[in-house]
């Protein structure tokens, strides 16, 4: 078998694809658009929230509500915005999107502490946006059982003088591979799938579909270049720029967000290619039921706003209602998320992760095939 011969077309191919490239300026947006998607992504689209804007009314004034008010204060999470002494101007602060949230202390707060009365402190939310309101309601009420358990203690230790000492339970909290919760570590490695996706399949769909407009497709149908050697040397630019773009997004994460890359970087780079393979399957397949390069675009992009919205990517897999928590089974971004997020923050290994990599191989092997069939059908 004459290796040269058969590579030779491909290699011609590949040349004449990086030149396309290069002409177009297209290869400058491969790589720098990456950069971009992983700063936007990293900066804007994070679940922290911060400086939550708070009104506090004090209707007590004694010195455990100032206390009750210190700890709110003295927590990076809340900004004090308004602070009032009567529930007068409550509605007003919240209809205005003064204030996200109020804590309103009673009246006799303290007074009834120091008798040992049951007293409450009132959260009031704006549920305009649930998931901002969920985690302040959340951190606040944190707050209010930090202060309560401040107090039993007090209680408790004049109790000891009598009783003796009494049993008590302390909790223990430690977060592992995400121990300050920055989401930028989460969104980040995951950026590396969506790059995949435009590069590897959108932009190989359109490459395909180009060559067709401009009637290249059956100008090489008519030589001696095969359609597997077509296909190959079409694809393997973009194999080239999506490693690349591994590279490019591991150095922002390292270098801007500070993350740490626990696992193995060449592990990720072999299992990735698992997903570039799935992703150019798509991208042919999408090629050969296109006409033109808008109707290819468009397919395109029905096919990856699912696999963003379904995938983990955005929104927690086990948050969706069952329906689309099965759907999510045959989303490909769902697995490759695994992989990217358990090397990079869990220094995953192979073994555990070849569940993963399994189910992309046969995906991959299945789409690629479907692919290649009906191109072949297409090109003659």
């Amino acid at each position: 078998m004459d290796i040269k011969k058969l590579l030779g077309p491909v290699s011609h191919i590949v040349k004449k694809e990086f030149i396309e490239l290069r002409r177009s300026k297209l290869i400058v947006g491969l790589i720098v658009a990456p950069m971009l998607m992983a700063i936007v992504f990293g900066f804007v689209a994070t679940t922290d929230i911060k400086n939550v804007r708070t009104m506090i009314c004090d209707e007590d004034g004694s010195a455990m509500s100032r206390l009750l008010i210190s700890k709110f204060t003295n927590y990076d999470f809340f900004k004090i915005a308004v602070f009032t002494q009567t529930p007068v101007e409550l509605q007003k602060a919240m209809g205005a999107n003064k204030v996200q949230i109020c804590v309103r202390i009673p009246k006799d707060f303290g007074e009834d502490i120091k008798k040992g009365k049951k007293t409450q402190v009132q959260l009031l939310v704006d549920g305009s946006d649930s998931n901002s309101s969920g985690i302040s309601m959340s951190r606040a009420s944190m707050i209010i059982r930090s202060f309560s358990e401040f107090v039993f203690r007090e209680k408790m230790t004049v109790m000891k003088n009598t009783v003796g000492a009494l049993p008590s339970l302390v909790m223990e909290e430690r977060v592992w591979y995400n121990p300050e919760l920055k989401s930028a570590n989460v969104m980040v490695p995951g950026v590396i799938a969506m790059i995949l996706a435009v590069v590897t399949m959108i932009v190989t769909s359109l490459s395909l579909v180009r060559e067709k407009e401009s009637g290249n497709i059956e100008q090489m149908v008519v030589t001696p270049v095969k359609p597997w050697q077509i296909i190959l040397g079409k694809i393997i630019p973009y194999i080239l720029v999506a490693f690349i773009d591994i590279i490019i997004i591991v150095l922002i994460s390292l270098l801007i967000f500070d993350i740490s890359f626990e696992g193995s970087f060449t592990l990720l780079l072999a299992l990735s290619f698992f997903m570039i393979f799935t992703n150019i399957g798509i991208g042919i397949l999408i090629s050969t039921i296109s006409s033109t390069q808008q109707q290819a675009m468009l397919s395109s992009v029905f096919i990856l706003l699912p696999n963003m919205l379904l995938s983990g990517f955005i929104f927690p897999i086990k948050n969706m209602p069952l329906i689309l928590q099965w759907i999510s089974y045959v989303i490909p971004m769902r697995y490759y998320l695994v992989i990217v997020r358990g090397i990079f923050l869990k220094d995953l290994g192979f073994v555990e992760l070849l569940p993963q990599t399994l189910v992309l191989f046969i995906y991959g092997l299945i789409v690629f095939s479907l692919a290649i069939k009906q191109f072949k059908k297409t090109v003659a």
